[in-house]
């Protein structure tokens, strides 16, 4: 039996030869991947030298075990030497291939190593930035998400809008107050709102497809197809204009029509029209314009439109042609009726009046109310002759006529003047001062004629400088053009002992600067009503005069204040006399109201009212132009005046005229009996200062005493003329 260290040595032997062609087999099988890291070169000499020692220690192993004969000689000799040398050899050549290996593998391996060391930060770093980029997306996705979510809620939030919007146009297209209507370009309706049909008397459904004209007035067919044709072509829109809608019933509704264009690419394009009701304001504005243009109590025209139709008539009119006649007519006395029976009275007087002339319209061409008591007719194409017998027939009508009011009667007349467009009578002021001038002087001729005015150069410039006065006075009043004067009232025997009394008198200043005296205005003032608005400003002049002069005042003994017939007979003018008197800052004992005869008889009712009213104020008044009527004394009884004032007829001829100075005796001696003041006027010279003195007149006014001046005069004025010490 063998031992068992030969046979750990064959296995042993066994095991290097297994592994040397274990290596063998790695190394022809890998041959290319480890040439790529150059390991093949010390595999080789690894495999060389394993082999190598493995077979000559095999052989070796073997020898010794008896299991491989060798010849002595050959066992001891060379070959012994070289198989010791083999695996000598072999073992070197391992250790070399080893050692070649080991010094590729390590720098090899330690480039890998920090290859992967820097792969491993590097892949640090990427996961760290990864799992940055994985949180900044998630965070992202978040927010995406979230507005996702919101932006749907929104989508449904606007889908329902959508469908709550559509639902209110539909209710506000359907319900709106107007009439919405959509058209084709064949003009054919293709839409109408339900308010729009019901307010035309259809239903919803009955006006689709049917033309726009449908619903028109015939009256605006032309108008409506050019407008809905132009709103289909112009490219800058349509204006509105006006249409009559058409009912179902026939009767018309005004409306204000809008167009609008609606482009679809997809459908063909439509025009949408919104109609506006607008026949409220139609009806307003039409009888607005009615009364514009007509009187309401007569319906006739009115004066505005009076001169429109003539200023109409008179651009069209051939110079050659036959003439245009204006005929104004002025009730005469009408005041009779008012005063008597009340102005509805008046009122229904002029009413029946203008209805039996009426009677007659196919005698004239135009019929007018130029005013309270005015009436104008025009004819166009007529004659002197003609014009005339129409003034007549108008004329003989209110002769004619017995007005009946609560069991009285009442018989007025007219006073006419007649006017016909000539060669000096051309433009609408020329004829309308020349007919005023002509019924002005029928009034003063008497009343109840008729004058025709005369074609003269000189009437002509008159009228129209009484026109020019009506505009100049108007501005005058507006821009403070009147200037306040004074003239003093002297107390005849005691001329400088203080006593302090004037009329304050006006006067116009031109744009020269010219002065001009009433007299060159009052006569226009009076015809055309505006010495009432005169007297108002002497008077709010005169009290704001005083009111800035409290010295003067306290001194003044009386400021005398003419008014007009015009203030008398106004309850305006009235009332806002009385006010402006109350408002005053001083006794009313100081003024004094002058008042004519020939005012007074005119509005005697009114005039006796409003001297009580103001006399229970302190206010004083006047009788001026005494003696000019056959019924002065008798006034006095009605009259509760202070002062008579002598017309200055009597003053001028008392030296001469026994009957005068007879009359201005008498008047004197009644005044003192009635415990009145007398003042003459035109106290002209020192003889008449004198004789007024002998007759004992007490007061005096004219040029012989005192001019008038500018009232910024009167301080100097009466300090230089009263020797006695003013009151302070």
């Amino acid at each position: 039996m063998y031992s068992t260290a030969p046979l750990l040595l064959h296995l042993f032997n066994g095991l290097i030869i297994a592994l040397a062609m274990l290596l063998g087999v790695l190394f022809f099988k890998r041959e290319q991947d480890l040439a790529v890291h150059r390991f093949n070169g010390p595999f080789k000499l690894i495999y060389l030298g394993v082999t190598l020692s493995s077979l000559s220690f095999l052989a070796d192993s073997l020898h010794s075990a008896g299991l491989l004969y060798l010849p002595e000689p050959v066992v001891y000799g060379r070959i012994y030497f070289w198989l010791h040398m083999g695996y000598v050899s072999g073992s070197v050549i391992t250790f070399l291939g080893l050692a070649i290996f080991i010094n590729r593998v390590i720098p090899l391996s330690s480039r890998q190593v920090l290859r992967l060391a820097a792969a491993r930060e590097q892949l640090t770093a990427s996961n760290d930035e990864l799992a940055r980029t994985i949180a900044t997306r998630n965070k992202e996705l978040e927010i995406n998400n979230h507005t996702l979510q919101r932006v749907l809620e929104e989508q449904q939030d606007s889908r329902r809008a959508l469908t709550e919007s559509e639902q209110k146009f539909r209710t506000f297209f359907d319900e709106s107050p107007a009439v919405f209507v959509s058209l084709g370009r064949d003009h054919r309706i293709k839409e109408i709102n339900r308010y729009g049909a019901a307010a035309l008397g259809y239903g919803p459904k009955e006006l689709i497809g049917e033309t726009f004209e449908t619903i028109v007035s015939p009256e605006d067919y032309s108008t409506q197809e050019h407008y809905i044709e132009d709103g289909f072509t112009s490219a800058q829109g349509t204006s509105e204009i006006e249409l009559r809608l058409l009912r179902n019933d026939t009767q018309s509704l005004w409306t204000k029509v809008s167009a609008s264009l609606v482009n679809s690419p997809e459908r063909e394009d439509t025009l949408l029209l919104v109609c506006q009701d607008i026949s409220e304001s139609k009806e307003l504005a039409e009888s607005l314009y009615y009364q514009a243009r007509h009187d309401d109590l007569t319906g006739l025209f009115n004066r505005r439109a009076l001169e429109n139709f003539i200023a109409e008539k008179l651009e069209i009119m051939s110079p050659v042609g036959k003439p245009l006649a204006l005929i104004f007519m002025d009730i005469d006395q009408l005041k009779v009726v008012n005063d008597t029976c009340g102005h509805r009275a008046g009122d229904e007087y002029i009413r029946q009046l203008v209805q039996r002339i009426g009677e007659h319209h196919g005698q004239f061409d135009f019929f007018a109310r130029a005013g309270g008591d005015e009436l104008a007719m025009v004819l166009i194409d007529t004659s002197p002759t003609e014009a005339v017998e129409m003034a007549e027939l108008a004329r003989n009508i209110a002769e004619d006529f017995s007005f009946s009011w609560q069991d009285q009667s009442f018989r007025q007349s007219l006073s006419v003047g007649v006017a016909l467009t000539s060669r000096n009578i051309r433009s609408l002021s020329d004829i309308m001062a020349a007919a005023d001038a002509a019924c002005y002087t029928a009034k003063q001729q008497g009343r109840n004629r008729v004058v025709v005015q005369e074609d003269t150069p000189e009437l002509l410039d008159a009228n129209r400088s009484e026109m020019l006065w009506v505009s100049r006075l108007q501005t005058a009043l507006m821009r403070d053009r009147f200037e306040l004067y004074f003239q003093p009232i002297c107390d005849l025997r005691h001329r400088h002992s203080g006593y302090i009394h004037y009329e304050v008198l006006i006067r116009y200043v031109d744009d020269d600067g010219t002065h001009r005296t009433p007299d060159n205005f009052l006569p226009a003032a009076e015809r055309f009503g505006l010495t009432n608005q005169i007297d108002l400003w002497v008077l709010t002049t005169t009290l704001d005069y005083l009111d800035r002069h409290p010295a003067h005042t306290r001194a003044l003994n009386c400021c005398s204040i003419n008014l007009s017939a015009h203030s008398l007979a106004s309850h305006q003018s009235r009332s806002a006399i009385k006010q402006l008197v109350m408002t005053a800052q001083f006794p009313k004992n100081k003024l004094c109201f002058e008042i004519t005869e020939t005012n007074a008889i005119h509005n005697l009712q009114e005039a006796v009212e409003f001297v009580n009213d103001l006399k229970i104020l302190g206010c004083r008044f006047a009788l001026d132009d005494f003696g000019t009527g056959f019924s002065s004394f008798s006034y006095l009884q009605n009259l509760a005046v202070d002062y008579i004032k002598i017309d200055g007829s009597f003053i001028r001829d008392i030296i001469n005229n026994e009957v005068g100075r007879a009359m201005v005796k008498a008047m004197n001696a009644i005044g003192r009996e009635l415990n009145i003041g007398t003042i003459a006027e035109y106290v002209e010279s020192d003889e008449i200062i004198a004789e007024l003195i002998h007759m004992d007149v007490a007061y005096g006014q004219g040029f012989a005493l005192a001019k008038p001046m500018p009232v910024t005069m009167m301080e100097e004025y009466y300090r230089e003329n009263i020797t006695a010490p003013l009151s302070p």
